[in-house]
């Protein structure tokens, strides 16, 4: 599959993008039936979700992913080899072309030096940077993020269920990235971006959350 196939194809909806972040045990999976869901990395199996679409940086990630994703998208070179994809494309795997394999770091920005190619994704210091891409690349009007929370809820980094325990908790970083993200979609594409609480209010219904 090539990446222009996805084009606008969702123009004009709401697009959930979901985060891995501990929030997401407390949304349960019926809230994206019938709506149009891109998943970061392995954040829709954590709650039993088969998504319409996953981004992920990783190449063995998107492989795992095939079985039960409707298409998965992941950038033409690994993030940790840094090496083009090996073997066999499946039909259901976009590849997001790139000019560089190289991770872009703490000072990642797509405002100045990583603006994302025309007909690519972004390439941020989080797989969740190319999923609210990959969202507006669709034709979002609106993105939802979920489980985007940057920090801790009761003392859990990630959802539950997530098959993988150890994950990055560069929460400051993560805090400026995603903003960042979110002002280049609403420049670009002319969209908003907004995170779900799955809350009554902030307060959060006695739960702590620790963040930046």
């Amino acid at each position: 599959m090539q990446l222009d196939e996805l084009r606008n194809k969702h123009e004009g909806e709401t697009i959930w993008v979901l985060g891995s972040g501990p929030s997401l045990n407390f949304v349960h999976a019926s809230v994206f039936f019938d709506e149009s869901v891109v998943a970061t990395n392995f954040s829709a199996r954590a709650i039993g979700l088969r998504p319409q679409y996953a981004f992920t940086h990783y190449h063995a990630n998107a492989a795992n992913l095939v079985p039960d994703t409707d298409v998965v998208v992941t950038l033409g070179g690994d993030t940790l080899t840094q090496k083009p994809w090996q073997g066999e494309q499946p039909a259901t795997l976009a590849l997001a072309p790139q000019k560089s394999y190289a991770p872009p770091g703490a000072g990642w920005n797509p405002f100045g030096p990583h603006t994302p190619p025309q007909g690519s994704l972004a390439y941020g210091s989080s797989s969740l940077h190319g999923a609210m891409h990959l969202a507006a690349f669709l034709g979002a009007s609106k993105i939802i993020l979920v489980g985007a929370d940057c920090g801790q809820i009761d003392g859990a980094d990630r959802v539950n269920t997530y098959p993988v325990k150890d994950g990055h908790t560069l929460w400051q970083l993560y805090d400026k990235h995603h903003k960042l993200m979110a002002d280049w979609l609403r420049q670009e594409y002319g969209i908003s971006v907004m995170s779900l609480n799955p809350f009554i209010n902030f307060n959060l219904e006695g739960h702590r959350f620790t963040g930046v």
